[in-house]
């Protein structure tokens, strides 16, 4: 399927609001949508799942047209609470069409993170009460009836969608950037860190990359294969049982979507908040992003950070990683990176993932 043709189709049956996060199975979708050049669309990528669910529900509120509402399976459990104490048909029966990517579907190969939600996926939204179809499975005119019926029952109907189903969109990036580069960025980091300290990075690229670069662990790196939004939690909970100093890797994507652990900081601390800004969620097919804190750094020494570093060259990055002393943290580091496709990052696979935490554990 072509994102345009299913556009097209929800522009006919009065589907024009669209919010959700991207992954590589709606990302798609998601990039024809921030390309379109008229209105005909409202579209908003939300900064976690419920939150694009809430938008959809304002939607709905404001107009009575059904929203439509994308995610990854993964993203489910942030919107749970919307979708079962607010939307679900014993409370405000409010109609929605969630796109859902099946990340882990039976008989494709995925990554050992998806495993799980993917064989549960059908089970869960059953037990939510939550119609679903296999998007494979769907002509146009059946699609149609199951709207048909969403609006009818003012229920709650899923559609999943597996990572074959849309057609590659080709998207138009600067990949000659005067940006620092994500691989610089974090060469620079493990080249200049100090060996007592830990790293812990966001799932995507960021971790693929110090998987690549540091291939032995030598720098005690813990990846986030999944849980995106989570690298900060992750990191101050380790904060709390030991005196050395953790350097939490992140990217936007993963920075925006859980926005309220960064009021968990104390200025005890000794937290290098390592903040890779591409303006994008570019593992999943450089989807812009479409939101932002006006200023970050304002943003920073709100919630505790003792020093804010806005950095745009490797030189000053360098100097910066160099001089480093505990009294200067917590430090917020704020990195702004271009887009970069690097084809050679790898995965880890369940055995990989079971080592890394053995290592990180012993070290």
């Amino acid at each position: 399927m072509q994102a345009n043709k299913l556009l097209n189709f929800f522009y006919k049956k009065k589907i024009r609001f669209f919010s959700g996060v991207p992954d590589s199975c709606t990302g798609p979708l998601a990039n024809t949508l921030l390309g379109l050049k008229n209105n005909k669309f409202s579209h908003l990528i939300a900064p976690n799942e419920g939150t694009a669910v809430s938008l959809g529900v304002g939607h709905y509120l404001s107009t009575k047209q059904i929203p439509c509402i994308y995610m990854q399976n993964s993203g489910l459990g942030n919107a749970t609470d919307p979708l079962t104490n607010l939307c679900h048909k014993t409370v405000y029966e409010i109609p929605l069409i969630l796109l859902i990517g099946w990340r882990g579907k039976p008989g494709l190969h995925d990554e050992p993170q998806h495993v799980t939600q993917g064989k549960t996926l059908c089970s869960t939204l059953k037990s939510y009460g939550i119609r679903y179809y296999d998007a494979n499975k769907l002509t146009l005119k059946k699609f149609s009836n199951v709207i048909d019926e969403t609006k009818k029952k003012n229920q709650i109907t899923a559609i999943l969608i597996d990572k074959n189903y849309f057609g590659k969109v080709e998207i138009k990036n600067n990949l000659k950037s005067k940006k620092i580069y994500r691989s610089v960025a974090i060469q620079s980091l493990l080249n200049n860190l100090r060996i007592d300290h830990k790293i812990i990075s966001s799932t995507g690229f960021n971790s693929r990359e110090i998987l690549f670069q540091d291939k032995n662990n030598h720098k005690k790196s813990f990846y986030l294969v999944g849980a995106m939004g989570h690298t900060l939690a992750v990191s101050l909970g380790a904060l709390n049982n030991t005196s050395k100093t953790v350097v939490c890797v992140d990217g936007d994507g993963s920075f925006y979507m859980h926005l309220g652990s960064f009021s968990l900081l104390k200025k005890e601390h000794n937290l290098i908040y390592y903040f890779l800004d591409n303006s994008s969620h570019e593992s999943v097919g450089d989807v812009k992003l479409n939101y932002r804190i006006k200023d970050i750094k304002k943003f920073s020494k709100s919630v505790g950070f003792k020093k804010y570093i806005k950095v745009t060259n490797l030189d000053g990055l360098n100097i910066l990683l160099k001089g480093l002393k505990k009294i200067d943290l917590p430090i917020f580091i704020h990195i702004l990176t271009g887009i970069e496709h690097n084809i050679k990052l790898p995965r880890p696979s369940e055995a990989w993932l079971k080592k890394i935490k053995k290592d990180f554990l012993k070290k």
